[in-house]
């Protein structure tokens, strides 16, 4: 005959294992709030419940300003979306390693997308035509239109390692395998290959053939 032990000793352990799942399920609760990455210093990060007039109130900013520094044309604003709330553009002050390329701003615009998984570099709204610039010495190795997504791209290389690329643009004035030197022009801001019909630069950093953030890089 089986004893009462031996009933208990498995529905005690099978209790002990539900209350552990139930812990962990508790402590690993995810916030419905998204959270903003790579925000600049003149960034916020809509969280639930924000509205314009309120994150105007907050950063004693008009509503209006709000609109112009991110371009929105309605009061429509998305949890987790970054918001320019002080000047023109994001003001980076991202830490690099102290060997690392120093970049100069490609383009003079505002930046309208920053670094993130997605975007993989940033966007600066410019108008048509406006020149580009190399960011920093280096050869053209790509000049052209051929990969998708990128509209007009050119690439440039700046060391073994590190490649800059400069997305959507209207012209591409320089050919491959030139050498460029930084601030040199090398092409002019368009729309190719862009989804949303706005002129701006996508401008990338390759290091070790990995996305990494430009931000951290800018002079």
């Amino acid at each position: 005959m089986l004893s009462v032990s031996h009933f208990i000793r498995p529905l005690a352990l099978s209790l002990a294992i539900l209350s552990t799942l139930a812990a962990c399920s508790s402590s690993g609760k995810t916030s419905t709030t998204r959270v903003c990455k790579n925000l600049a210093s003149n960034q916020y990060c809509v969280q639930s419940g924000d509205t314009l007039s309120r994150i105007a109130q907050r950063h004693k900013v008009s509503v209006n300003d709000l609109k112009a520094w991110n371009h929105l044309r309605s009061d429509t604003i998305q949890i987790g979306q970054a918001l320019i709330v002080r000047g023109s553009a994001p003001v980076y002050n991202a830490p690099r390693p102290s060997n690392a390329i120093a970049l100069q701003m490609p383009v003079q615009g505002t930046i309208i997308a920053t670094y993130s998984s997605a975007n993989k570099g940033l966007d600066i709204a410019a108008p048509r035509g406006t020149l580009v610039h190399a960011a920093a010495d280096g050869t053209v190795i790509y000049a052209g239109q051929g990969v998708r997504g990128y509209g007009k791209l050119v690439l440039i290389r700046h060391s073994p390692t590190t490649i800059t690329a400069y997305a959507h643009n209207d012209n591409v004035l320089v050919a491959e395998k030139t050498n460029v030197r930084a601030g040199q022009i090398i092409s002019s801001v368009g729309e190719t290959g862009r989804n949303d019909g706005r002129t701006a630069l996508h401008f990338e950093l390759r290091i070790n053939g990995k996305h990494v953030n430009p931000a951290a890089y800018l002079r």
